[in-house]
């Protein structure tokens, strides 16, 4: 499997690097666009995008934070990483995020068929681009501010698998029950509360994983994307 930069270009001139890896094999295959946690793209993000390869997709993980302050932070500077969240735009951040997707798209060795993944605070960008710009397929890890596009939901068609620990104090219960009603009556709607999960559950080199939850919310998120 190959890996390389991909540059997404935007019409403003603004460029976002990020990391591309390519399934073994040389058919076209469906695309998966992640979106990070607030660390950006470090090497636990590119292993983790390795293994979506391994299962067959185009995996691009864009760097988000090309507006504000591009590259990898460490945990050890938290205040940082959340810096960097504040001072984003995330309505531009969604503009951006649909012309990846359509970018992503036309990639030569893309099917056609996209889905989006996002970590923490890539999960809202899921869901907004599930609602808006007409992916495949959507999925998140313990996705923060999720709950601020419940009225969106609605318009939502694709399947999705949203998954949330129970003890973790960046994601309210509250707010992921407003999200799983939001989505009562959707048949490919997965709104999964993990018993014993905390922030970074899918996450092996930060604070808060857990092997077993990890697993097993990957599995579904997989299956989610075997939908395409």
């Amino acid at each position: 499997m190959g890996e390389k930069e991909h540059v997404y270009k935007m019409t403003d001139g603004t460029e976002f690097p990020g990391y591309l890896k390519h399934p073994s094999g040389g058919e076209a295959s469906p695309a998966l666009l992640i979106i990070t946690s607030i660390f950006g793209i470090d090497e636990e993000m590119k292993q983790l995008a390795n293994g979506f390869a391994e299962d067959g997709f185009l995996v691009s993980v864009p760097e988000i934070f090309s507006r504000t302050v591009p590259g990898p932070i460490p945990v050890a500077r938290f205040q940082e990483a959340m810096q960097r969240m504040v001072t984003y735009d995330f309505d531009q951040g969604a503009l951006d995020t649909e012309e990846m997707i359509k970018q992503l798209r036309t990639h030569p060795n893309c099917n056609g068929k996209l889905g989006i993944l996002g970590f923490c605070f890539g999960g809202r960008h899921a869901l907004v681009a599930a609602a808006r710009f007409g992916v495949n397929a959507a999925a998140s890890y313990h996705g923060t501010a999720m709950g601020q596009h419940a009225d969106e939901i609605q318009d939502i068609q694709c399947p999705v698998s949203f998954h949330f620990g129970n003890e973790d104090p960046a994601v309210p219960l509250e707010e992921v029950e407003k999200i799983r009603a939001a989505f009562a009556g959707h048949d490919n709607a997965e709104i999964t509360i993990h018993d014993g999960a905390a922030h970074n559950f899918s996450m092996p080199e930060k604070p808060g994983y857990h092997p077993e939850v990890a697993a097993k919310s990957r599995a579904s998120v997989l299956q989610c994307f075997r939908f395409m």
